[in-house]
């Protein structure tokens, strides 16, 4: 897999995709820099994304935007998390089934406010644009996607304005009642007011080490489709991830399928990464795994 910053040089990259169907995919992310006077549908383009498979047939793609029209949020007045935290706003380019091109904006917090899930990952704009993509379009159209550690739930956000999907955005962080913290960076409670704010619907705080939370994530939401990005970060988090993974597949919908993007770039460092890996590939509960990359 290759994740090509511009026309000219190129690094390799780790991308797995992961489907409980077998269904493999080997995927390249490809990525160009625009000038800011080059312009899309009323909008400077910054960079685009485009994934392909093994015969080079494209799976996916979106353009990161600069737009030159009012905003949704122009009018608004400003809320908690921009009253006491920095913010940044991105905007992401979807095609869609119709042929006409959705905007989608995302809201980044400070580390502060979000930690790791403060701004949007490499790994996420690569999940949210194989999802748009044709035949994930179709496929989870009208299915209940259920996003594992969402950040800025910008896949989220893609599977339910490109996508048509029912979705719940899930992570963690403070102010669930019993929390436990311990050497966790967890984020601040305005996190979870943030990523309501980027999907346009209430997300689920939700604990991977907290299997009656899981449960009934599960049953309440009952999901076809488990999607995420980047989710394993330390050690501690491999074990409830399987276990939550596993809960959620056995409980799910008909569908019961799962779609997992490992880190992007291929240098970027994950303590944890080597022993999921591993323990991945013996499968997840009663399901196959199959991996590529």
């Amino acid at each position: 897999l290759t994740l090509a910053q511009d026309s000219t040089t190129s690094t390799m990259a780790s991308f797995t995709s992961v489907l409980v169907t077998c269904l493999l995919l080997s995927i390249l992310v490809g990525s160009s820099a625009f000038s800011a006077s080059t312009s899309k549908n009323n909008a400077a383009l910054v960079q685009s994304y485009t994934l392909y498979d093994n015969e080079r047939q494209i799976l996916g793609c979106c353009d990161e935007v600069r737009p030159s029209t009012k905003t949704r949020d122009d009018d608004e007045e400003e809320d908690e998390v921009e009253m006491f935290y920095a913010t940044t706003k991105r905007y992401f380019m979807f095609p869609t089934s119709g042929g006409d091109d959705k905007l989608l904006q995302i809201r980044q917090t400070s580390f502060g406010c979000g930690r790791l899930g403060a701004t949007v990952w490499p790994s996420a704009i690569a999940l949210a644009a194989l999802l748009a993509g044709d035949e994930y379009r179709s496929s989870i159209q009208d299915k209940r996607v259920l996003e594992l550690g969402s950040g800025c739930g910008l896949p989220t956000l893609t599977a339910k304005e490109v996508c048509g999907s029912q979705v719940l955005a899930t992570d963690y962080w403070e102010g669930r009642e019993g929390l436990i913290v311990g050497n966790r960076l967890v984020p601040k409670e305005l996190f979870g007011v943030n990523l309501a704010y980027n999907v346009g619907c209430e997300p689920q705080n939700l604990d991977w080490h907290d299997e009656l939370s899981v449960f009934s994530v599960s049953t309440n939401f009952k999901p076809d489709i488990i999607v995420g990005s980047d989710l394993v970060y330390y050690p501690d988090d491999t074990e409830p991830l399987l276990q939550t993974l596993d809960i959620l597949l056995k409980n799910g919908g008909g569908g019961q399928s799962m779609l997992l993007i490992l880190p992007l770039p291929l240098t970027a460092e994950r303590e944890a990464l080597p022993d999921f890996r591993r323990r991945l590939e013996s499968g997840v509960g009663e399901k196959d795994v199959v991996m590529d990359e």
